[in-house]
């Protein structure tokens, strides 16, 4: 168990905090298309895990993001999970702006 939490320890120190700019780059890593909104099929396909924040939150980040340390896989149920509570407006699609209200550090938090 020491272990596991210097892991994680270590992997929020690598980590750190992001700039809102990190959330705009996630956000364009996960859109594929370039086509300024990501479909429910663009972050079903995206490599996203989740990890634990300073605060002892779950987040969500994309697997490049983690150095080192544990990080568990999204599962599709969780993944439609997350974007159904981002979808603010409904439309089957996430905006820059439904992004960065979830992400404004360039982490999500766990929402679900």
């Amino acid at each position: 168990m020491k272990k596991l939490i210097g892991m994680v320890l270590a992997l929020v120190v690598c980590l750190g905090p992001l700039s809102a700019g990190a959330a705009d780059s996630l956000f364009s890593k996960l859109d594929t298309d370039q086509s300024d909104h990501l479909s429910r099929d663009e972050l079903l396909k995206s490599d996203l895990v989740t990890v634990k924040g300073a605060d002892g939150k779950d987040r969500v980040v994309h697997r490049d993001m983690v150095k080192e340390g544990q990080a568990a896989a999204l599962t599709t149920e969780q993944k439609h999970q997350l974007f159904e509570s981002l979808d603010s407006d409904k439309n089957s699609y996430l905006s820059r702006k439904e992004w960065s209200r979830a992400s404004p550090d360039g982490f999500i938090l766990w929402k679900f």
